[in-house]
């Protein structure tokens, strides 16, 4: 398995440890999504503080999950996007559709104030 999942007080927290090329890696973030939102997520937060990069795949599985986000009526940010992935969603505009978040802390934190 090449991501972590636990889910804390709604929130269903997914912490990819390879960096989202396409490989197995998208899929098990694919799966680590549906299985939380199963369990009775009302909530996802990406914790991408373990990876450096994602590729045009990356960001296709990273849109993937928001629309299976949207379609489950839970919502979705990212915590940790490292520089390089910030400024490749910057580049693609894909920043413009996730909350994004410093910490997880703060993610976890802004969970618990909209509730």
């Amino acid at each position: 398995m090449t991501t972590e999942r636990i889910i804390q007080n709604g929130v269903c927290v997914i912490t990819p440890r390879r960096n989202l090329t396409g490989g197995s890696e998208t899929g098990d973030l694919t799966n680590a999504v549906r299985d939380g939102i199963a369990a009775g997520a009302t909530r996802v937060v990406v914790d991408l503080g373990r990876i450096s990069w994602v590729n045009s795949m990356g960001l296709a599985a990273l849109q993937r999950i928001r629309l299976t986000c949207i379609d489950g009526g839970v919502s979705i940010g990212l915590a940790r996007v490292g520089e390089r992935i910030r400024n490749l969603m910057l580049t693609t505009r894909l920043v413009f559709l996730f909350d994004t978040y410093e910490t997880l802390d703060e993610a976890l934190a802004a969970h618990e104030s909209a509730a």
